[in-house]
C-alpha cells in the first residue's frame, strides 16, 4: 500500500518549523510522515524577497534531505485572470484586496493551485489511470490510504484550524487528511521560533503577500519605509479600484475597508507609531502576522 504525505509550506516561522523538525526529530516525523513526503509551496508572484531567499535556501535543504520540494507557480496552476499572481488579478480586474472582502486570494493562488498540482503528481507518479476532476484522488485513495496534508498553524490558532476544518467539497473530505502537527505538539509561534533558534538556523520572517490588506498599521508603516515601491503601487491599485467604482458611491471601499484611502492610513500609523524605530518595526512584525492570530 501507498501511503503519502504533503508539507503545505508557507515558507514562515510555523511551517519553517515543521519542516526542520520532520529533518531533525526522527520522533516527530514518524508520528507525523506516512509513505513518501513530498513538500509543496505555491507562489503568489508578490512575495516578499526574503520570503524568496528563504524558500530557496528550503528547498537547498530539501535536496541535502532527498524530500521532493515544488515551488509552483500561477501561469501554470492558477485559473482565470489569476495567473499571472495578485497584483496582475488586479490590474486585469480593476480591482485591490479590501478587509471588507473575503480572501478570495488564498483560495485562488494558494489551495486551488496546490491540489491541481497535487493531482497531477499523484496520477504522474503513482499510475492512476485517471487524471482531472479528482479522480486520480479518488483512485489512489480507493488503492491506498487518504492522502495526509501537514498543515502549518500554530498552537493558539485553534481557531484558524477550525476555521480551515472540514471542507465543502465531497472529494476533498473523503481523499485529504488534514494534520496540525504543532497545535497537536502544542508548539505556539514562539515555540517554533525557539526550536529554529535552537539549531542555529536563522528564524524567517512571516511569510505573507506584500500587499495584504489584513496587515496592521506597524506593519503598513513597514511596508512604506521598506518597500515603498510596492507601497506607492498599492496606491495606485487603490485609486483605480476607486475611480473604476464611482458609481457605488458609499460601497466603494478602499483596502482598509473604509472610505479613507491609503495615504489617509499611512497618516494615522505615522501619528500613531511613527516613533518606533527600525529595530522595533521589524521586532513587531517577527512577533506577529496578519494571517494570524497569536503573536508573543
Amino acid at each position: 500500500m501507498n501511503e503519502l504525505t504533503v508539507l503545505s509550506f508557507g515558507a514562515g516561522q510555523d511551517s519553517t518549523a515543521i519542516l526542520y523538525k520532520i529533518i531533525h526529530d526522527p520522533d516527530f516525523r514518524s508520528q507525523y510522515v506516512k509513505g513518501d513526503l513530498i513538500v509543496i509551496m505555491a507562489d503568489t508572484c508578490n512575495e516578499h524577497s526574503h520570503t524568496y531567499i528563504h524558500v530557496n535556501d528550503m528547498r537547498d535543504l530539501c535536496k541535502e534531505n532527498q524530500i521532493p520540494f515544488f515551488f509552483i507557480k500561477p501561469k501554470d496552476y492558477a485559473s482565470g485572470s489569476w495567473i499571472g499572481g495578485l497584483v496582475y488579478f488586479y490590474e486585469q480586474k480593476n480591482a485591490v484586496g479590501s478587509k471588507a472582502f473575503p480572501k478570495t486570494c488564498t483560495d485562488n493562488l494558494k489551495i486551488r493551485p496546490i491540489y491541481k498540482f497535487l493531482e497531477k503528481y499523484v496520477h504522474d507518479n503513482y499510475g492512476t489511470k485517471y487524471y482531472g476532476r479528482k479522480r486520480a484522488f479518488y483512485e489512489f485513495v480507493r488503492n491506498n490510504s487518504k492522502i495526509r496534508v501537514l498543515i502549518g498553524i500554530a498552537a493558539k490558532e485553534e481557531k484558524r484550524a477550525s476555521e480551515n476544518g472540514s471542507s465543502p467539497a465531497k472529494w476533498f473530505n473523503e481523499c485529504i487528511e488534514k494534520v496540525y502537527p504543532l497545535i497537536t505538539e502544542n508548539m505556539d509561534r514562539k515555540a517554533c521560533q525557539d526550536y529554529i533558534e535552537s539549531l542555529n538556523k536563522p528564524v524567517p520572517f512571516p511569510s505573507n503577500c506584500i500587499l495584504c490588506p489584513f496587515m496592521s498599521l506597524q506593519e503598513l508603516l513597514y511596508l512604506h519605509r521598506h518597500e515603498n515601491t510596492w507601497y506607492k503601487k498599492w496606491v495606485e491599485l487603490e485609486e483605480k479600484k476607486i475611480q473604476n467604482n464611482l458609481h457605488k458611491e458609499d460601497k466603494n471601499l478602499g483596502v482598509w475597508g473604509t472610505r479613507e484611502r491609503l495615504p489617509e492610513i499611512l497618516k494615522k500609523a505615522e501619528e500613531k507609531y511613527g516613533h518606533m524605530s527600525e529595530a522595533e518595526l521589524i521586532e513587531y512584525k517577527m512577533s506577529h502576522g496578519h494571517c494570524v492570530m497569536s503573536k508573543y
